[in-house]
């Protein structure tokens, strides 16, 4: 098989060991509702990518995929970003100190551990960390949206401190970022609608996150159809899945809800691309009901309200273009490596926020959107770089059939749709990430990697 490792492969394992080298991103993924309490929900992602790094330097050889080194100019532009964060730049607050380092530094390890994360996949054997096994676990992490989204809506007044607050000193818990990452929250409650309304994140950091990893999973879950047999698991499958209709609604999250209506159409064009006539009938019947029933139940009229209400598109606009026009004016190739305050609000360079314009003082550029961040903080090329790579490892499945390989183009499509609206420097980076390395498996397989298959000791390529 191409991309086999006998380090990684151990004695051929079939079944989970202690010592499967895949062991940490198992636990960490079949147990993230402890994480998440303990205080790990997002940490947690960067500590798996540990010992998944030991076990990859472990290698002789380090195998990666065709155009891997698109990613790793872009990895450089993010490292080289670290020698203008101070640099003086026309319209924006000056810059002092090392604390400057500490965002960007943040990001570098994200990157970092979804790269490690993608080449552990994509070099581990099939027997070791078999493509079932994370499906069904990014599956699980569907259902544990799903189920925060309830919880969110439900249960949004009854919050808990983590393990981790107990345990670390106020000093540490205090700090604003930190104690974001470790306080396993339900809900961000906002006004959007004109009154108080919670909007569910848990088990993520924020609201606009829980609707990312919500439409990135649903593929995932889709595809764990497969591995149902039973007609009482059947049941239970569909059951899931229409119960996961109300948390999309009320989670309020615009992003998710235009994704999904592209993924519909996506999945209608390949259908219809590969003449399955009868399914593209099936999928449009299932449609109109669905939509039918949202019509002339109770979450409609919430959609109308929140459709009615935009409430940042104007604050989001202004912060593009601001972060745009800046980088093209200043540094249009490189960026300036992290995110950077501006002078003023969008109407005055005298004041942030009034008490008649809460929205007027705008958050740092680079920020609302992970399209902005990459213009803003790694520049044109490295925007460029970074969507050619995605690109690059997509095309393997664009044009497939195969009943596994075919929806792993569903989470990057619905990945590119929510870019400039979410920040995805997070879980979703790492479930996008995991996606890419499920079809560089599927690429292995299919044989289309340029690489020269590894032999067994009985002289055989083996096969996914």
């Amino acid at each position: 098989m191409a991309g086999f490792n006998p380090a990684l492969a151990g004695h051929h394992q079939s079944r989970l060991t202690f010592s499967n080298p895949a062991l940490p991103l198992i636990i960490f993924f079949g147990g993230f509702p402890i994480w998440w309490a303990m205080g790990l929900g997002t940490l947690g992602f960067l500590l798996m990518a540990v010992p998944l790094t030991y076990h990859l330097l472990r290698q002789r050889k380090i195998r990666v995929p065709a155009g891997f080194g698109i990613w790793l100019l872009f990895l450089a532009i993010l490292l080289l970003g670290a020698l203008i964060l101070w640099s003086p730049v026309p319209g924006l607050l000056s810059e002092m100190g090392v604390s400057r380092l500490a965002p960007w530094g943040y990001r570098v390890i994200w990157f970092s551990a979804v790269t490690v994360v993608f080449l552990f996949i994509g070099n581990t054997d099939e027997r070791v960390l078999p493509r079932k096994w994370l499906i069904l676990l990014m599956a699980w992490m569907f259902c544990l949206t799903v189920a925060g989204g309830y919880a969110g809506q439900l249960l949004w007044q009854h919050e808990f401190r983590s393990v981790l607050e107990i345990i670390l000193p106020r000093s540490l818990t205090s700090n604003v970022f930190l104690g974001s990452l470790i306080h396993p929250g339900l809900a961000q409650v906002q006004d959007i609608l004109g009154y108080s309304e919670p909007r569910p994140k848990a088990p993520f950091d924020y609201a606009n996150s829980w609707g990312a990893n919500y439409g990135l999973l649903l593929p995932f879950y889709l595809m764990s159809f497969r591995y149902v047999r039973t007609a009482i698991h059947k049941t239970v499958f569909v059951a899931i899945l229409v119960a996961a209709v109300p948390p999309a609604i009320f989670s309020l999250n615009r992003g998710l809800w235009a994704g999904l209506g592209v993924l519909v159409v996506v999945v209608l064009i390949r259908q219809a691309i590969n003449a399955q006539w009868f399914t593209v009938l099936g999928t449009v019947a299932i449609g109109a009901l669905a939509f039918t029933v949202l019509y002339f139940s109770p979450l409609w009229g919430l959609i109308q309200t929140r459709l009615a209400n935009p409430h940042s598109n104007e604050g989001r606009s202004n912060l593009a273009d601001i972060s745009v026009e800046t980088v093209l004016a200043n540094s249009p190739l490189i960026g300036f490596g992290s995110t950077r305050q501006r002078q003023g609000n969008f109407f005055s360079i005298a004041s942030g926020a009034t008490a008649d314009c809460h929205q007027c003082s705008p958050p740092q550029l680079g920020t609302q959107g992970s399209l902005w961040y990459l213009i803003f903080c790694t520049g044109i090329f490295g925007l460029a770089l970074f969507v050619w790579f995605i690109v690059r490892r997509t095309k393997a499945v664009i044009t497939k059939t195969e009943t596994w390989a075919t929806p792993l183009v569903y989470p990057v499509v619905f990945f590119a749709c929510i870019l400039p609206v979410y920040d995805l420097v997070g879980s979703p980076l790492m479930i996008l990430m995991i996606t890419l390395a499920l079809i560089w498996r599927f690429e292995q397989q299919q044989g289309t990697v340029p690489d020269r298959p590894e032999r067994t000791r009985h002289g055989q390529a083996d096969a996914l």
